[in-house]
């Protein structure tokens, strides 16, 4: 998505983009309550599109903000994130259904209290800036208005026409260190923290024991001396997982070739069905060479001891395994302390490589 004075863009790429992941993450489409397919094409690269969640935008049943559906950023996201000051345009999707979007309240976090029947305007207020009170007015088929985000704040979004009968609602974070795309979803695992007197970091508990792809048991405190970048994915999983694995790939490769001293490290969030052995293949799939890139799996008390340190969320999907989850990664840096937090996205080798490098650079 791109805003008004910034350059950013996000670039999707292919089919992996539309994930199986909500609540911080990755936001997934055509999940649950009659949704299907993807989201519509929006008219620009700089909009949030509305439309009827049982229609090609589907519902999703996030495990941090409960049901959230009909409104999309870019093309996957549902749970929508931005930092504050940018602009948005809000366009209807529909060829033929009228919508809205209305703040119903503003909210300190998960878990949300959405009301039963608010009292939703169908005519325009807020001055066109986002906040408690705000409403875009009627939207009808196709057309759009632009709101900024001013305020920043957790808002908590229904759609007058749809709120009650479709469960037309959503979340909008305005926060700084938000990042804008179709990966943008607050969740219990913050978003990058900036350097800086007023940054805090961090302690995190890396002592359970895992295994990684060669057999070698290992702890997270075991590494340190080096910066890490520390993810969570279900090696079951068909969407967002192979997308960070794929980044997770190209980044080893960039620290291999840049003789960074850093280590990336994948553990699997279900391990009641990766195995080591399901483990081991998926690192053979990627070529992980293990001097920069550890692909582990460990005792289900000993991986969820560390989701839990991390802030992991999981919950089983349709299919048996843990497939619905957060997506971020994490930047240790030599320490063993948290530095940052970031969420996952097709810029992500991009991303942690330079966070690497920066760690480096600092611990000299």
């Amino acid at each position: 998505m791109k805003f008004n004075g910034a350059a950013w863009l996000c670039v999707l790429v292919g089919s992996a983009v539309a994930a199986c992941t909500n609540g911080g993450g990755l936001g997934s489409i055509g999940g649950g309550g009659g949704g299907g397919g993807s989201p519509s094409p929006l008219p620009t690269s700089s909009a949030i599109g509305v439309g009827i969640p049982t229609g090609k935008i589907g519902v999703a049943n996030d495990p941090t903000w409960g049901t959230v559906s009909g409104y999309t950023q870019e093309q996957t996201s549902q749970v929508l994130a931005f930092p504050p000051g940018v602009k948005i345009t809000v366009t209807n999707l529909s060829t033929t259904t009228p919508h809205t979007l209305n703040v119903l309240s503003a909210t300190s976090g998960p878990p949300p209290k959405w009301p039963a029947s608010p009292s939703l305007s169908f005519n325009p207020s807020g001055n066109g800036v986002l906040g408690t009170g705000y409403a875009s007015g009627t939207l009808n088929a196709g057309q759009s208005v632009t709101v900024k985000l001013s305020k920043p704040g957790t808002y908590l979004i229904g759609c007058a026409f749809h709120y009650i009968e479709f469960s037309m609602r959503d979340v909008i974070q305005v926060v700084a260190g938000a990042t804008p795309g179709p990966t943008a979803s607050p969740g219990p695992g913050g978003y990058d923290i900036k350097r800086g007197p007023v940054a805090k970091k961090r302690e995190i508990d890396v002592q359970p024991r895992l295994v990684d792809q060669r057999g070698h048991a290992f702890t997270l405190a075991s590494l340190r001396g080096k910066p890490l970048a520390v993810t969570f994915i279900s090696a079951h999983c068909t969407d967002a997982c192979p997308l960070i694995d794929a980044q997770f790939s190209d980044a080893a490769r960039r620290l291999a070739q840049a003789h960074i001293k850093a280590q990336l490290v994948t553990i699997t969030l279900d391990p009641e069905h990766d195995s080591l052995a399901t483990m081991r293949q998926l690192a053979k799939r990627f070529d992980a060479d293990p001097r920069y890139w550890l692909v582990a799996g460990g005792s289900t008390s000993n991986v969820f001891a560390l989701m839990r340190t991390f802030g992991v969320l999981s919950v089983e999907g349709k299919r048996g395994y843990r497939d619905e989850h957060t997506t971020y990664v994490y930047i240790l840096n030599g320490a063993g302390t948290l530095a940052q937090t970031m969420l996952a996205s097709s810029a992500l080798s991009d991303a942690v490589v330079d966070a690497l490098r920066d760690e480096q650079v600092a611990a000299r």
